[in-house]
């Protein structure tokens, strides 16, 4: 079990409370918006909506052209055996498909690796030659940040800087995990930005989000995502790391 997280009763419980959060990101500087057009890395299937719904929906809503890097299919959510995990990577990239439409992107702006879930650490060279072949001048990558806690999370981090490092391109990071299994110090000295979206942006993230029903129920146990988990969706305001 990692150290920075506390599980009761198999649900992931966050070690800082969302008020304390709140409280020391409430100052940020503001996010300057990208010019030109958005390459998203998604490890999986909800994450670009968890960790940058609004943004998306935002540059969206602009006519920037935002194209999504779909990793995986999060075939491995849960424990299931492998036909349960086909049936389970259909289903999320349908919910996504659905949740990246209220975002205001297209399908043919969907781009499917069908990497291995929980395996994109051991696939970092060919998500680094799939993302290299995508990536085009003027873009702004968009991807989790390196210490978001999770192998794949990680994984697509050091790839999108890579890539952005190799063909000249801004980077932006996003978070997720940082939010309940990290602290305010974990950011420390990190150049974070604050973004405030519009009520409408706000409102189809949560409508994104809510698509992801995979996440919230389980037959097998406890869900992915609780009440606590998505607390970060209805902050006024998303975090994202640039410089």
């Amino acid at each position: 079990m990692d150290r920075s997280q506390r599980i009761t009763d198999s649900v992931i419980v966050p070690i800082t409370d969302d008020r304390i959060w709140r409280e020391n990101l409430g100052t940020l500087r503001p996010l300057d918006l990208p010019t030109g057009p958005i390459l998203v890395i998604a490890p999986h299937p909800d994450d670009e909506t968890l960790g940058a719904g609004a943004l998306i929906a935002t540059l969206s809503a602009q006519a920037t052209r935002v194209i999504v890097v779909a990793a995986t299919d999060g075939e491995n959510a849960y424990d299931l055996p492998p036909a349960g995990r086909i049936d389970l990577g259909l289903i999320r990239e349908r919910e996504q498909r659905k949740a990246l439409g209220l975002l205001g992107v297209q399908p043919d702006s969907v781009i499917r690796l069908r990497l291995t879930d929980s395996g994109l650490m051991g696939q970092r060279s060919e998500l680094e030659r799939r993302v290299m072949e995508v990536a085009e001048p003027g873009m702004t990558i968009l991807a989790p940040w390196q210490g978001d806690f999770h192998p794949d999370h990680v994984a697509c981090a050091h790839v999108a800087c890579s890539v952005a490092q190799a063909k000249g391109l801004a980077l932006i990071s996003y978070f997720f995990w940082t939010w309940h299994r990290g602290s305010p110090e974990t950011l420390d000295g990190l150049p974070l930005r604050r973004f405030i979206p519009t009520f409408d942006a706000r409102a189809a993230k949560a409508q994104a989000i809510s698509q992801h029903r995979s996440q919230f129920e389980s037959e097998s146990g406890d869900p992915i995502l609780n009440d606590r988990l998505i607390a970060p969706i209805y902050w006024d305001f998303e975090v994202f790391l640039s410089a």
